[in-house]
């Protein structure tokens, strides 16, 4: 697989900045937000509907980067995407290109005990992209069985756990996505046999898509940003 050395399991640990809300779209699910007014008298904060009290990034956390050890990009209609390997942009909710499946394993270099205060995917828009028609939700899942990037295909993909919203892509302003994985990444310090990394669920229903950068020439990639006390 023809990734970029930046894809290399290597830790970044910097001070933790605060994470802030973003404007946008209404909730389609009652934890899931892209904007405010949106949570009643809670705060819509990395994409979570939270009370004041909640902080996803703790003042007194370190903040630890990781770039995905493996990473593979399935989607259902033919493209780039359909076959082994992973293209430079996925526009993810496009309908030519169906729903669509990122997989991601991480090598996580805290250790088993460590106090995970929160977890985040990111992912970093193409640049220039033109914007979705509209917002898009994004779902996240639990990937159930062992995968290599070398041989997933969507007709060979991996069992996962059922898919929950887990964030929703707006139109404008095109920038960087927190998607909310802390339960999952709790889940590894429990070292289940049937843990085996995290999926990005995107249904093909937009005309455009949010483009989104693989990290393959340009652009960070997808990234597991982790709040660790």
């Amino acid at each position: 697989m023809r990734l970029l050395a930046a894809l290399a399991p290597v830790a970044l640990l910097v001070a933790a900045p605060p994470l802030l809300g973003c404007g946008g779209a209404p909730a389609t699910d009652a934890g899931v937000c892209a904007g405010a007014g949106v949570c009643g008298s809670r705060y819509c904060v990395a994409g979570r509907c939270r009370p004041p009290s909640d902080l996803p990034s703790p003042i007194d956390a370190r903040r630890v980067l990781l770039p995905p050890a493996d990473l593979a990009v399935l989607a259902e209609d033919g493209g780039a995407a359909a076959a082994p390997g992973v293209p430079d942009a996925v526009a993810l909710g496009h309908a030519g290109a169906g729903d669509v499946v990122l997989l991601l394993r991480f090598t996580p270099t805290f250790g088993v005990d460590a106090d995970i205060a929160s977890a985040f995917v990111l992912l970093e828009p193409a640049p220039l992209a033109p914007p979705a028609e509209r917002a898009l939700t994004l779902e996240v899942a639990r990937i159930l069985e062992p995968w290599r990037s070398e041989t997933a295909t969507w007709g060979r993909q991996p069992r996962l756990s059922i898919p929950e919203a887990a964030a929703i892509v707006r139109r404008r302003p095109a920038t960087p996505l927190r998607i909310d994985v802390t339960s999952l990444v709790r889940d590894w310090a429990r070292r289940r046999k049937d843990d085996h990394g995290i999926a990005i669920l995107a249904p093909g229903s937009d005309a455009v898509g949010a483009a989104t950068s693989m990290g393959i020439s340009q652009g960070a990639g997808p990234l597991l940003e982790v709040y660790v006390r």
